[in-house]
């Protein structure tokens, strides 16, 4: 970093950690970000209430986007810091306070360089709300004209305590999985114990969808992909001497190519008509679009990989895609994309947590790392 500071970093990454907000309810902390691209001098737009779009003007008519999710989760903070969250129940425990913080960083930079005639491409700076929830890039797409411009590519960054700090990971190919929601309300008829044979047991039907769905990853697709459809919620029954007559059912299926997904979605509605049929319940499936799985683009990932080296990142291929889910994959609808992690791990620290945990935790300093390879990817294009 030349124009920015470590105590810069610190000071708008412990500002959002400390006033987190969830998702489509980010209005502090648009406002936040947008008072601190004023001080930079520089104009944005806001396609959205809580989302924000700088440009940074650079040679030539192409662009790149760098994006950052803004918004945090419903979890209560169990870390004990200064700049702990002031708002119960809802905690930055993801890492969109650090995700902001790098762009804010990168911004800076490329302004510096802007002025100075020594940016060759375009800057679209997204931040970008409701990362969690409502698929906010999905949103942010079907609102923003992003046609008007000529866009080679988008890349985001992700804190990743599974690395240490100091390094970059990416891969080609899908990194995060499509996740797609589902229910199933379950109707069958009360009756009282004991005369049970009148009602229609919607437990039975309940646990007939719950097992038939396990197998749908064994036995309906290719053994060698890797396809979850998991079952986290059941609530069945009123009392316990009638006979059940409501059940519910929520789940996710996570996959990382689509026609699979669409299998899945097809046995799942089959398995749902038969146990209708065999147990006389009605039977009801919901399914819920999500997010798309994220694939990186075969022709960025040697610049990822250079631009990790020139930020004095050790630069890590994974091997296998993660089974989590993230929007950044509708960016994908616009141009080629790159995600890749940041390592945050310092155990000599404790700070190991996972994400999505009230522990998740990391230093500052790691976050320089992020704003040193998103400059140096602007700087990639010659």
């Amino acid at each position: 970093m030349q124009n920015t500071t470590l105590e810069e970093l610190k000071s708008w990454r412990r500002h959002l950690h400390s006033n987190p907000e969830l998702s489509n309810q980010e209005f502090e902390t648009a406002k936040y970000i947008r008072e601190e691209l004023e001080i930079m001098g520089l104009e944005y737009e806001t396609p959205l209430p809580t989302a924000t779009i700088a440009k940074i003007k650079g040679k030539g008519d192409k662009y790149i986007i760098l994006r950052a999710d803004i918004d945090a989760l419903p979890i209560n903070e169990q870390n004990d810091i200064d700049f702990k969250s002031n708002n119960n129940g809802v905690m930055h425990a993801c890492g969109h306070d650090a995700h902001t913080t790098m762009l804010l960083g990168a911004v800076k930079e490329l302004l510096a360089l802007s002025k100075d005639n020594k940016l060759n491409i375009n800057i679209l700076a997204v931040f970008q709300p409701s990362e969690e929830s409502f698929g906010g890039a999905n949103l942010l797409i079907y609102k923003y004209d992003f046609d008007k411009y000529d866009i080679d590519s988008a890349y985001a960054l992700h804190i990743n305590p599974d690395f240490k700090e100091g390094t970059i990971a990416s891969r080609v190919g899908p990194i995060m999985a499509s996740c797609n929601e589902f229910d199933v309300n379950i109707k069958g008829k009360s009756a009282h114990v004991g005369i049970r044979e009148t009602g229609i047991n919607a437990i039975n039907a309940s646990i007939q969808v719950y097992n038939q769905f396990q197998t749908i990853p064994t036995y309906d697709l290719d053994s060698k992909h890797t396809n979850i459809v998991h079952i986290g919620y059941m609530k069945v029954g009123e009392v316990m001497n009638s006979v059940a007559e409501n059940g519910h059912l929520e789940g996710t299926i996570r996959s990382y190519n689509m026609n699979d997904i669409e299998i899945i979605k097809d046995r799942m509605k089959k398995i749902c008509k038969g146990v209708s049929i065999s147990t006389g319940c009605l039977v009801d499936l919901v399914l819920r679009e999500g997010y798309p799985a994220v694939l990186n683009s075969d022709r960025l990932i040697g610049l990822a990989q250079a631009a990790a080296k020139k930020s004095d990142a050790e630069f890590i291929l994974i091997e296998e895609p993660y089974l989590l889910g993230e929007d950044f994959s509708f960016f994908s609808k616009l141009t080629e994309i790159n995600y890749s992690f940041i390592g945050i791990r310092n155990e000599s620290l404790g700070y190991t947590s996972g994400l999505h945990t009230p522990t998740l935790m990391l230093r500052e300093e790691a976050l320089v790392y992020g704003v040193d390879y998103l400059v140096e990817i602007a700087l990639s294009f010659k």
